[in-house]
Order: structure tokens, then sequence, then C-alpha cells
């Protein structure tokens, strides 16, 4: 037996009986078997040997090198090869004999020149015989060098640092040599610089693999908050799907992992990045740059590397050099699907001259690059899903960053060959069931809004993040189709597609995937806007849409789209027409001495009637010199959907007269309420005033209509009176669209704005809802009237929580009320006046009323009105609430309140004529109180119920 093969044993007989340990090398003294002054922390070179000058005065505190930083070395001291004489000096250093113990891992942190043959640290034999070394990377910051020197364990060694380079980066620099304490490698990562897989499925970390450090995720609802707090949105696993089981979802605006700069070192002349991405949207692209899949990267100093995802699922990989900035983009046929799982690989080989990306295993692109190009380090993190120079959103949010699933992220320290790509894809796809990619599994679970004190329960929302108007509200086969706005990748107004919700009840709604989204080679490659719906000849839906490309003037236009799959009764998937259908033109005959506003072309809203489809779109009226006039609505009929025969404006507003109702009208929307005593068929004209030429205190607040006549054989619309009226007296209420249903209804859905700052929608991960869909009805006297539908009743959960039927005074009523909490809760009140000037009903009221929102009746002044001056702003974009009223005819004497509270949500509906939509931001907890007030008035009625929650 050898006497390094006795020593072997004895030492791991002596580990196992807890004689010594790892750690032991370093807090034995100086006695040949531990390494002594590892980590130069005693200021000089004690413990080491020099030869030559060029280490002499090299041990040093700096953390930086004067003209960049940092060295990120361990401790306070390290060796830096130039600090001594420059480059110019060669010589070496050398350790002490040590004892190889532990693990029988050596490490030690390298930087300096790049130079195998004449400047390198090496483990050696106490005769020199070099067993394993490492050169720098041309980069004064350190990275760790581990060598596997288990052969040798129980044997005396030494490090030695070589120095024979006199050139430029002619030096070479240590520090934090560690005997035994590493462990053994992963034969799995050979080869890499980093690897992610991703495999923890809960908490806010990520381990990485080579390094085995924990990585921090970022996620805005690690420290939430108005809510509890929540880990980032790990998909659970599934054994079926292999390596990509349990991937981390990238929520597309607060979801991103970070790698501080210095952590992973990596190769300069050559390297491949692979990874398995699902994105679940695509972002606009702003200012070129793309959602970063992974990057480190300072593009403007043409530093780092760079491998995201552009518009429209264009690929791309760039590489920076320090003096040039080389990138390469896939075809569009090699483009990435929407929801589909891709394995991407991009390899820089200059060696080859070469940058290559790979789909799926195969070559999709390649660049020429110079031979001698080599990686220039950008000394910023790493980041996975967030690019490293985004641009800023609204002052809040930041963009390019990636949407969807992630995961096997890999960075190789060498350039790939093609074999080799291949063989890694096919490593992988082996691991999936049946050998075939998995579904990417990545809807964005409600739940993770659990606990949110302002997110309405009741109210339709997006299952995340940005939504505006609801729209294109239809039936089919006995369900509801319901249409929106939505941004998939944030609370923001931004990268807009059609979401789509499905119902047979119009309050319990079931999540579709978006029906329509920018798409490269059509109609719409830059959004699609608003638009409506309507059955085609065979009674299918269709859907027109404001169709959005910025390479045409105006960007405006109507497309239309059709079900792929007209007997699916959710309609899941549809298809854009290949051409427009009505555009803008300047010289649209809108009267003598007018025209158009040119470039405001939007929110289709059609409807039959016998065999001709009616089509209007919101635009606007000025003089010839430019002089707003008002907003109007185009009326457009065709006979088969497709050709459009325009027939001049249905009406024009005057912004003059009437300054809140804009100079361009959007949303127009068109509905029947009746019959009038001469058989003529009455509509109601609403409209969404939009202030393109300002002022912006109006915009998103109001929704005014017009009661009137309609001749359609005349194509001839008569208001009543051409003076507006509003709907809702809050100024959260906007956003029109509606549909006639099975049982003749005419129906409205509205947005509800939230009115929050923008750092509040980061903060939730939502902005905006809708509002209950209303039913339009014909009042008496002629005017409109509206009411929730019937079915949300079938939200009442349980027995009323308060039955009051036979008249009642307001003592007495609050008394009844004293125990009755919530902030979901529907109250149906009916108040005679009596002697009171004001009255009505308090909600979200704290004990000591520091906290209300009052909805009031003043009597002499014939107002029905909202007082929030006590509402509480937490996180309100105003900074006062105030008090907004207007006028309501009481019949009778007695006021009808249905009062629907969801959370931030406020609904009042007046005797079915007036409505007030608000919100209210309570600082306090206990701000869940009703009370009633107006003594002299008398309680008729009131019932209250619990309402459902239905957003989970």
């Amino acid at each position: 037996m050898t006497r390094s093969v006795l020593l072997r044993l004895l030492l791991t007989l002596a580990i196992c009986l807890g004689l010594t340990s790892p750690l032991m090398t370093q807090t034995a003294g100086a006695t040949g078997t531990a390494l002594s002054n590892p980590g130069f922390e005693s200021g000089d070179l004690s413990g080491w040997t020099t030869t030559g000058s060029a280490f002499t005065g090299g041990v040093t505190d700096d953390p930086g090198w004067g003209w960049g930083c940092c060295f990120n070395q361990q401790g306070s001291h390290h060796l830096w090869g130039f600090a001594g004489g420059g480059d110019a000096p060669t010589g070496t250093v050398t350790s002490e004999p040590f004892t190889l113990t532990g693990t029988g891992m050596v490490s030690a942190l390298v930087s300096g020149g790049r130079n195998d043959a004449q400047l390198y640290v090496a483990l050696t034999t106490l005769d020199g015989t070099v067993l394993h070394k490492a050169t720098g990377t041309d980069d004064e910051a350190y990275r760790r060098v581990t060598w596997d020197a288990r052969d040798h364990l129980g044997e005396q060694l030494r490090i030695t640092a070589v120095d024979q380079a006199t050139g430029g980066w002619g030096h070479i620099n240590l520090d934090d040599v560690r005997v035994g304490i590493d462990n053994a490698p992963d034969p799995s990562q050979k080869g890499l610089a980093a690897h992610w897989d991703f495999t923890e499925g809960a908490g806010t970390t990520t381990k990485e693999k080579v390094s085995q450090a924990a990585d921090p995720i970022s996620y805005v609802f690690n420290d939430a908050q108005y809510k509890p707090d929540s880990d980032p949105l790990w998909r659970p696993k599934n054994a079926a799907d292999g390596v990509l089981s349990g991937a981390l979802l990238f929520d597309g605006y607060s979801t991103w992992v970070t790698r501080a700069a210095a952590q992973t070192q990596l190769p300069t002349d050559g390297m491949t990045v692979e990874g398995w991405v699902a994105p679940r949207a695509f972002e606009w692209g702003d200012d070129g740059k793309p959602s970063a899949v992974v990057n480190q990267q300072d593009k403007g100093a043409r530093r780092g590397f760079s491998l995201g995802v552009g518009r429209h699922g264009v690929w791309e990989f760039g590489v920076g050099t320090g003096d040039a900035w080389y990138q390469t983009s896939v075809p569009r046929s090699a483009a990435l699907a929407a929801g589909k799982w891709a394995h991407l690989a991009a390899v820089f080989a200059p060696g080859q001259g070469a940058i290559r990306l790979y789909l799926n295993g195969e070559q999709v692109a390649q660049t020429a690059i110079p031979t001698t190009a080599r990686l220039a380090k950008a000394d910023v993190p790493l980041t996975i899903g967030r690019h490293n120079q985004p641009t800023i959103i609204n002052g809040t949010f930041a963009v390019n960053m990636f949407n969807g699933l992630i995961d096997e992220v890999k960075v190789h320290t060498t350039p790939l060959t093609p074999a080799a790509v291949a063989a890694s894809h096919l490593q992988d796809t082996q691991t999936f069931a049946g050998g075939t990619i998995p579904t990417a599994r990545m809807e964005m679970d409600r739940s993770r809004y659990d606990g949110d004190r302002y997110r309405p329960g009741y109210h339709f929302t997006a299952p995340n993040h940005w939504m505006n108007e609801p729209h294109a509200p239809i039936q089919y086969k006995g369900k509801y189709h319901l249409f929106y706005q939505h941004n998939s990748h944030g609370p923001y107004w931004h990268n807009i597609a059609w979401g789509h919700a499905v119902s047979e009840d119009l309050v319990h709604w079931r999540d579709l995937p978006p029906a329509l989204v920018p798409t490269a080679d059509s109609v719409a490659p830059d959004g699609v806007w608003s638009g409506d719906s309507t059955l085609d000849e065979n009674g299918v839906p269709v859907l027109l849409f404001t169709a959005g490309n910025d390479a045409q003037r105006p960007n405006q236009a109507t497309g239309l789209a059709r079900p792929v799959d007209p007997s699916d009764p959710d309609l899941v998937e549809w298809k854009m027409h290949p051409t427009l259908v009505t555009s803008q033109t300047a010289d649209l005959d809108v009267g003598a001495g007018r025209k158009v506003r040119f470039g405001d072309f939007r929110d289709p809203y059609v409807w039959k009637e016998g065999d001709t489809w009616f089509q209007l779109m919101g635009s606007g009226v000025q003089t010839t010199s430019g002089t707003d006039i008002g907003g109007t609505a185009l009326l457009y009929t065709s006979k088969n959907l497709t050709d459009w025969t325009y027939s001049g404006p249905l009406m024009v507003g005057d912004v003059a007269a009437h300054p809140r109702t804009g100079q361009v009208w959007e949303l127009p929307t068109f509905l029947p309420i009746g019959k009038d005593a001469q058989g003529r068929e009455r509509r109601a004209l609403l409209i969404n005033p939009a202030f393109p030429a300002g002022p912006g205190e109006y915009s998103s607040k109001f929704v005014y209509y017009w009661v009137g006549t309609w001749d359609s054989q005349a194509r001839r619309w008569t208001p009543d009176t051409t003076e507006p009226r509003l709907m809702d007296y809050g100024d959260h209420f906007t956003g029109p669209s509606g549909t006639v249903d099975d049982k003749g209804r005419s129906l409205v859905f509205t947005i509800a704005q939230d009115r929050r700052t923008e750092r509040a929608h980061y903060d939730a991960g939502w902005a905006h809802n809708a509002g209950l869909p209303v039913e339009l009805s014909m009042r008496p006297d002629g005017d409109l009237g509206f009411r929730p539908v019937e079915e949300v009743s079938r939200l009442h959960t349980g027995e009323p929580l308060l039955d009051i039927s036979a008249p009642t005074s307001v003592s007495d009523a609050n008394t009844r009320l004293a125990g009755i909490k919530g902030d979901m809760l529907h109250i149906k009140l009916t108040l005679a006046r009596g002697t009171a000037d004001t009255f009505g009903l308090d909600v979200l009221r704290s004990p000591g009323d520091e906290e209300r929102t009052r909805l009031f009746y003043d009597a002499p002044a014939g107002q029905l009105g909202v007082d929030r001056t006590r509402s509480g702003n937490n996180s309100s974009a105003e900074p006062g609430f105030g008090i907004h009223k207007g006028p309501l005819a009481l019949s009778g004497g007695d006021l009808t309140l249905d009062v629907f509270l969801d959370r931030s949500m406020i609904e009042a509906y007046a005797n079915a004529h007036k409505s007030i939509t608000t919100r209210a931001y309570p600082f306090r907890q206990d701000s869940l109180g009703l009370r009633l007030f107006g003594d002299g008035s008398v309680v008729k009625s009131m019932t209250v119920w619990k309402m459902a929650d239905v957003d989970g």
C-alpha cells in the first residue's frame, strides 16, 4: 500500500469518526496541513514565496482598479498582479505546502490577463508538476475556478501563480484559495458557466446549479401592499413534462431573476446560451428592445450579451465586444408561437466567424462576425426575464420584460457545434412523455389576488393585469360572450388585445384565451382596439374591431374576424379577414364648411335591420380651418359585412356649448328602448367623450346620451333634444357597449375606472373592472331608464342580513343595521322624504364615522349625489374626492336605491333612472358599516344581502 493511499484512508476514517472536517483546512495552524494565508488577509505575502518582481507589493485592499470596478474580492485583501509594477514585471508566487483534505476540491478566485502558456494560477505537486491551471479572462473581476483533485487526497500540494507575460494584460490576480470545502462537481454541469433548472416549485429564490447559489426572484407580491404576501408563479410539477416540469411563470412586468455582475464568469472567446421558453404574449418592443429572456448587457457601451424575443415572436441574440454590437434575428418563419414551448439556442462562435441561432435543435439564422471578436463583459447584473436597460412606461413600468414560462436556462463556456445543440434538444425531449413537447400551462390564476381588499369580487375583472372597456357583447347558442381591452403584460395601457369571457347568466364568467391579438402581416399588427359583434347572414358571430397599424394614417380602421369553428360554443379561436372593411378618408362629407377629424376613427358599433347592417364609427368634426365642432358617430351601411357605404354623420356634437362631450366621440352605442305612441322606434345613443385637444381632466369620466327616434329607411336619427344627458353622476362609469339578447333586452356594459396611481396599479397587479350589466328601458316621460340586470340576484348568498318591509324610522333602522358589516353587499332601499331635506345611506363606514361614503338625495335642489370627502383615498390618483351630483326628480317623494358594494366599488341605481358609480379606498380595516341618515325621512323598505365572491 502506497503512502498516499494510506493517508487517504486515514483521512476518510477521521472524517467518518468526526475527528476532522473539511473546515479544518481553514482553521488549522500553518503546520503543513492547512494552506497558510489563503486569502492574503494578513495584508502581505506571508506564507508565500516569490521569484522575480511580478507579485512584489501586489497585496492590496483596493476594491477596484481605478479605471473601473470592481474586483469583488473575498474579504479585504487580495493579490493584484498589476499593483507591484504594472504589466511588465515577470515572476511567480508559490504557497507553502498544504495537505489536501476534505472534499478533495480546490478552488480560487482568479482574474487578469488571458494567456494559458505564460499567465496562470496552478495547482501543483511539491516537485512543480502542474495538476490543474486557469488563466484570466482579460478582466479584473474575479471568477471562481474549481479543480477536482480527489485523486490527490492526502498528498501535499502547492498553489503557484505564474506571470511570464509582459504586454497588455500581462498580469494575473489571485484571492481566496479554498481547500477541501467546495462540493464535488455535478457531471451534468460540465462545460456550463451557469444553469437554472427552476425545479423549486415554491419560494422567492432559484438555485443556479453550477455555483449552487440561490438567486433572488423579484415578484410584486413578495412584499405585497394590498394583500397577503405570496410566492412567484410556479407551475405545478408534472412528471410527464420531463425537464419542463414545474417551470417559473414570468408575469410580464414584475417577475425576474437577478444574479450579481461578477457572480457568473462568462467566457469571452465563445459561448452558448440556451433555454426553453413559452411566451404568453408578445410585447410592442418599445425603443426596438426585445423582451429579455436572459441578458447581461449594456448595449449603449456595446458590452455583454442578450437573448430576447421581439415583436410578433421574432427572437434575437446580440453580443457586445466593446467596439461593436453584433446581433442576429431569426426570420419570421422561425418566430415563436404564443402559448407553446420552444427550445432556443444562441451560439457565439468567433473562432468560426459566426453567431448562429437554433430553434428546437435546428439552425434558423446565422450572421458573420470577425474571428477576432471577443465578448466584453457588461458590469451589470445578469437577469432572466427583464431587460438590463428597459424602457419605462408612465414613469413606473419597465417594459421589454418576458411574459410567459422560462425553464432550463444554460450558459455554456464554449460555442456548441450544430450536432451538440441538436443533441441537447434531443436529450431534453426524451424526458417528455411520448417524446412530445408538453403543453405550456400558463393561465394566470385569479387566486394570486386572494385577500386584495380593493379588488372587486363579483364585478367582472380580467384574470390579471390591465383591462379597459368591455365590448362586443353577443349571445350565441345560449351563452353570452364578452370581450374587453386587455394587456396581459402588466396593469398598464399598452400591447392591447381582446380578452374574452363567456357566461350563461351575465354574472358568472369563465375566462377564455385572448380572442384577437396584434399579429404580423395582418390588418392589425400594432393593436386590436375596441369594437363590436353581430351575426352574419348564417347566424354566425363576427367581430368588427379597430385595427391598429402604425404604418398607415390614420392608424385606425375597421377589421373583421370570424370564428375558426362556429360549432364551438365557446368560440375560442378567431381569424382576421385579410383586408380592412372600413377606412377613414380625409374627404368624408360631414357637412358644408366642415371636415372630418382625420386620424380619429375607431370603435365600430354594428347592428342589423332587415337585410342591411349598420355601422357607427367614433370620430370628430372640425371646421375647414381646423376648429373643433364636436364629436360624431359616422354611419355606414352594408349588405355583406365586408363592403360598406358611407352615409354621413348620424349626429354631431357641440363641444363649445357642451365642453364635457369632447372633440371626439368614442364607443358610440345605439340601442332600441321601445316604440312611441306613433309606433316609431325609440333608441338611445350613448357616447364616451374623448379629448385629444384637452383638457385631460374630463377624460374617461362620463357617458352622455340622447334619446330620440330612428328611421332606418331614411337613415335618419332625430334626438328629442340636442342637450346631452349624463347616465351616471359618479365619474367612474365610462366605455359603453351594448347588445340585444334573446329576451329582447337592450343590455349595456361599461368599464368602472379605478383612478388609482400607476404605483398602486403596479403594487396591486390589476387595473379597472367592469360595471354590472344594465338593462335599458324607456320611461313614461320618454327618457332613458336603466337598472342592473335581474340576474345579479343570483349572487345573493344565504338569507338576507336585514329585511325591513314595514315603514320604520331612520333611528330604528340604524339600530337593526348596527351589527351588519361588509364590503360585498347588495342593499335595496326605499326612503320616503318625509320632513328631511337631505337623506340617504352611508356605506363603508368606520365605527367612529372617520371614514364613510355618503349616498344622498338633496330634496330642495332635486339632486342625487355622492359625498366622498371621507371615503379614504389610499392608493387613489385623486388627492381629494369631493362631491358629485346631478338632477333627479322623485316620483311621489320616494327614493329607491339599488346599491352594490364590491370592495372598492360602489354602484347606486336611483329609481331606475340615474346611477352613481364611484370608488372608495378606505385606510381603515373597520370601514365596513352601514348607516342611514336624514331625520324625518322614513324607511319604507330595506333589504341587505351578502354577495358571492366569484373572482377567485
